[in-house]
């Protein structure tokens, strides 16, 4: 079993859809932690987190009788992918990995998880037809991207971009064969998330 935990109900959803179309093999049964815990926020306190989210995974195994595959953790960083990002996904991962008993996978969304479907620009329309991604928009450095929620509720089209939108886009994405270790689009913070997973063993 893999155990997805992280801060919001959306982003959990959008990597229960990812996680199966980057693992290499069979994918293991995908089970969430409902409780909203945040790390990239509480970099000077992640031990007691990271204490949290394996409780919770090794009862959640224990509960559906399964073994602990691995672990992966969704943060949103809120900034982009500078300096500062290294130094929190070092620190986090190097946490994850000192407590946790299986394999972790830190998907540490550099600014939030809209920027990293915004690599695959042909799951919007499939979603509703009146979305469309710029052009600008598919070459530039999604990691840097100061708002990207905000960006696609200006600039996709109607009906407005909601955060719940956004496990739709993903099972379109993944659906339609989109999504690869390297996709299209350009977002740092994915291609580490996704180079972390392909190394398990």
């Amino acid at each position: 079993m893999i155990v997805v935990a992280g801060e919001s109900g959306n982003d959990r959803s959008v990597l229960k859809k990812l996680i199966p179309a980057l693992y290499r093999g069979k994918c293991p049964r995908i089970e969430e932690i409902r409780d909203e815990i945040k790390l990239a926020a509480a970099i000077n306190q992640l031990s007691p987190r990271v204490e949290i989210i394996r409780k919770r995974a090794l009862a959640k195994a224990k509960d559906c009788d399964a073994e602990l595959a691995g672990i992966v953790v969704h943060a949103d960083m809120d900034a982009v992918t500078d300096q500062g990002y290294d130094r929190v996904r070092d620190r986090v991962t190097a946490q994850l990995r000192a407590g946790l008993p299986c394999n972790s996978a830190l998907a540490l969304a550099a600014v939030e998880m809209e920027a990293w479907l915004m690599q695959f620009p042909d799951a919007f329309p499939k979603v509703h037809r009146g979305w469309a991604m710029r052009p600008q928009d598919c070459v530039r450095d999604l990691g840097l991207l100061l708002d990207p929620k905000e960006h696609l509720k200006r600039h996709l089209g109607r009906p407005t971009y909601k955060e719940s939108h956004s496990p739709k886009i993903m099972d379109e994405a993944v659906r339609h064969g989109h999504v690869s270790t390297r996709p299209s689009g350009n977002n740092r913070s994915f291609r580490d998330f996704a180079d972390e997973l392909a190394g398990w063993k």
